[in-house]
């Protein structure tokens, strides 16, 4: 649509969604950060593989990697749906 010009590039007008922060203590911000990662975990997977890919550096490309590494690892997607459902009864409760 941006590029047909239907749709206006503004700050902040086409974002569908955001990653939180865990600084704070509450629960609820843990299960939001979850829920954002889960729902965005497509996008950021092909962020990364783009920055791996045209990194800056090699000691970038190389973290990157390893972290790319790790979120497609089925020990990492068993914890974290497990943490959200986990942490998702929690927010019931709370």
């Amino acid at each position: 649509m941006v590029a047909n010009g239907q749709c206006k590039i503004k700050r902040r007008v086409n974002q569908i969604g955001n990653l939180h922060r865990s600084e704070t203590t509450h629960w609820s911000c843990h299960f939001n950060s979850i829920c954002s990662l889960i729902d965005m975990y497509g996008a950021i997977i092909i962020v990364l593989e783009s920055i791996a890919q045209e990194g800056f550096s090699n000691s970038m490309s190389e973290k990157v990697s390893g972290c790319l590494n790790v979120m497609r690892s089925f020990k990492f997607i068993f914890i974290l749906h497990s943490i959200y459902k986990i942490i998702g009864i929690n927010d019931l409760f709370c």
